[in-house]
Formats: C-alpha cells, structure tokens, sequence
C-alpha cells in the first residue's frame, strides 16, 4: 500500500512539475510561435494600406487548399480590372473543353474538291510549334481542287472593347478561323537597308515613305489594310527587326497558302455539315504553357475559338464564354464579366475570390498537380516571373497582368513548411510603376513563404 502511494503522490508532483515548466518556458514560446503566423497576418492589412498601395484600389485573397479554409481576405468580393489574369479563366476552358489533341482542321471530299475550314488553331506554321499538318494533308490531295471556306466563323477580328492602337503591336493580333505564322509578319532590315519579310510573300506589301519622320529605323502597317510603310533614313548600324500583326482576310489566308503549297485555292462561300471531318495534331499542354508563361494574347483568343469549335462546331468567343460561365463556374461566389480570352479589354470584371474558386476547381480537372502548376509562370525560373521570386527555390506558380496603370498576380503558393495555398492579388488604378508595385507584392508574398 506504501508503494502505491509514493507512486501516486510522484505522479502527482511530476504531473504539477510539468505544468509548471509549461506555464514558464513551453508555453510562451509555444504561444508566441502561433502568435508571430497570426500577428503577420493581422499586418497584412497594414501593407495593403501602405504607401506603395495609397491611392489605388487592390484585393487579396489566400486559402488554404488542403484545410479549405480562407485564411485573408481584402476587398475580397469587389470586382477589378484583371488585366491577363483572365487567362486563368480561358485556362480553365481549355482545360474543360479540348482534347489531349488540338483539332487542326475540317475538311469534306465532294467530288473532284477538296473543303477545308479552319478550326481556331492557333499553330499553323508558328514560329514555335511549327505546325504544318495542314500543309502536308493539302500537298497529298494532289487530283483534289482545293477550296477554303469561311462560313464557320462566328465572331469579330478584335475583342470588345480592345484599345483600337494595339493592332500595330504584337499585343493587339486580329483573330480568325485559320490562323497562319501566328497572323503577324516579321521585318528587318541591315546595314545594305533591304527590308526582309518573314514570310516572304509580304515583301510586295512594301512602302518606301520618305515623308515618314522617324530617328531610327521603324515600320508602320496601315490602319486600314495591309500595307507596310517605312523610311531608311540614316544609316543601320546592325540588323533591326520588328514583328507586326497583319490583317487575316479570306483573300489573304489563301493567298499564303497557296503560296506555301505552289497551287492554287479558291473561296467558296460553303456552310459546314455535320458530317464534315476533323484531323488532329500535336498536344495542347504544350500552347496552354506557353500562353500561361508568355502572357500570348494570340494563343489565349484562339483557344477559346477552338473551344467554341469544340463545343458548337461554330467560332464564336461570347458563345463559349457564356457556355462555360453557365455550365461550369455558375457556382462561383460572384459572376465575372468575362469578355474576351486575353484579358486585354477592359470591360472585363473578377473579383480576387472568383480567381481563387476557379483556381481551386481546376486542380479537379488536371489533378496532378505538377503538370498544372508548371503551366502557369515559376517563380525565378520561367515565364514572367523569371526574374522575381529569385532567393529561394520556386514556391510561386502564377499569372500575371498588366495594363497601363494596373497590376495584377493569381496563382498556386507552396510554403516553406510545405503548405498548399492559392491566392489572387489584383491592384488597379495605381500611379507607380508596375515594378514598384510587383515588388510589394513580391516581398508580402515571400513573407508568407518564409513564415509559414
């Protein structure tokens, strides 16, 4: 009976020992680990009203994708001009909508002719994917007159409400249903003062202008149609080269074609059947990364073309964002106004916490996470964001965005310690420098790296 007293009465005092040690040493240390996590996010509304953010207007949001909990929120339901991170939501379609393959074509044998209509695809002859399963099927229809038709486009050239002056930049290329060398033409010129063409057919779209003032060499392409102006004036030190879109007409997309293949083909003003068929190439992760990466407003408008392909056997952007707004983000907290594929308009409108849902569901569709997060831009690694995110290993997946006076950046983060989060940061109507802005948000998002 003795031993079990001592026994008990040791307990006792051990378990009161332990308490008390808690009390003065564990605990507080304990308390204020938890507490520095907590109290850094109670700051973030300080950096959010701080003076690199003054006078603008900006909301971030940061959930948790493992507990499924938000764990911030600012200005969290407002709507902002997005800017390219709408990508994310023309990434979403493609990913919902395309096949593993792209359709590159579709094509009817009606007697002695041959019908092709064109898909959307934006990699016919690109530069980078160079794409050519169209050129080699035409070349073996050999005893076939070949026709182009048109009737299965459903849409304008330039998205609604894109800034008119973008057609002379490579931000602002027209769409259509059979794009060609990524529908811009590559000029440069070298110390002789030839002006080469990339593709060559273009060199008698030409215009020597002498009335054209400018301090170095620079080639203009009319508003209007596509004819090129430039004026040599002064000498070239070394070869100068620009890349300028060029007008996609019915006419002109034939005349490259048949330029390309030495023969000859003909519009034909002929509606597409249902039995018409499709040939496919290549895998889409490929254009969807380099979209992601490389911001490529041509590739994103193109993809939802081929969505709409996909899905209507039409080319019609509204229609197929309407669709997948009705069909497959219906459940988001806040209806985006969702206008075109690029995020170049305007007129667009998400709220930081619709991003955050469409970035959450589309970790359902493309459930390997590796695949889906190096789609996006790799912080210090790739994309637009290869120069930032650079003193540690990568934990940034995201887009960015931006307009003159707006910046803007959605995506995957990955903590120190290993926890999995999204977030969208959007800032609009600032008057610094986009840099000067990307650095703030850089340094609170590598913050809550290090922290956490």
């Amino acid at each position: 009976m003795l031993s079990i007293k001592l026994y008990f009465n040791f307990k006792g005092l051990l378990s009161v020992f332990l308490i008390a040690f808690w009390g003065l040493f564990l605990a507080p240390f304990h308390t204020n680990l938890g507490q520095d996590k907590a109290d850094y996010l109670s700051q973030l509304d300080k950096e959010m009203e701080g003076d690199i953010f003054a006078n603008s207007f900006h909301g971030f949001v940061l959930y948790d994708l493992d507990s499924q909990k938000y764990l911030y929120e600012y200005n969290a339901d407002k709507y902002f001009t997005p800017a390219s991170n709408v990508k994310i939501a023309t990434l979403f379609a493609a990913l919902t909508w395309l096949p593993d393959s792209l359709p590159a074509f579709q094509y009817l044998v009606k007697g002695d002719s041959l019908i092709f209509w064109g898909t959307g695809d934006p990699t016919l002859l690109h530069s980078r994917f160079q794409n050519d399963t169209l050129i080699k099927f035409l070349d073996l229809a050999k005893d076939y007159k070949l026709y182009f038709s048109y009737t299965n486009y459903n849409d304008e050239s330039y998205g609604e409400g894109w800034a008119w002056e973008d057609y002379r930049s490579e931000d602002g290329v027209e769409k259509s249903p059979l794009p060609i060398y990524q529908n811009m033409v590559e000029l440069s010129a070298d110390g002789s003062c030839a002006v080469v063409c990339k593709p060559t057919y273009f060199v008698d779209f030409l215009v020597n202008k002498e009335d054209i003032e400018v301090k170095k060499f620079a080639i203009f392409r009319s508003l209007q149609n596509n004819d090129f102006f430039y004026n040599l004036s002064g000498d070239i030190d070394e070869t100068v080269t620009q890349t300028l879109p060029f007008k996609p007409t019915p006419e002109l997309i034939i005349a490259l074609l048949s330029d390309t293949l030495k023969r000859e083909i003909s519009l034909i003003d002929y509606p597409i059947p249902a039995h018409a068929k499709t040939v496919y190439h290549s895998l889409k992760l490929p254009v969807l990364e380099r979209m992601m990466q490389r911001s490529d407003n041509f590739l994103a408008e193109q993809l939802l073309l081929l969505c709409a392909h996909e899905r209507f056997n039409t080319l019609n952007t509204e229609m197929i964002i309407e669709y997948t707004l009705r069909k497959k983000l219906r459940k988001l907290s806040h209806q985006p106004r969702w206008v075109d594929g690029s995020g170049l308009s305007r007129y667009n409108l998400f709220t930081p916490r619709s991003f955050v849902e469409i970035l959450t569901q589309m970790r359902k569709i493309l459930p390997n996470e590796t695949l889906l997060y190096n789609l996006f831009a790799v912080g210090g690694k790739k994309g637009t964001l290869a120069r930032r995110y650079t003193k540690y290993p990568p934990f940034l997946y995201a887009k960015t965005g931006t307009l003159s006076n707006n910046h803007s950046v959605s995506g995957y983060l990955t903590t120190k310690s290993g926890r999995r989060w999204c977030f969208s940061f959007l800032n609009n109507h600032h008057m610094h420098s986009p840099s000067k802005i990307a650095n703030q948000m850089e340094k609170i998002l590598t913050q809550l790296y290090l922290k956490y």
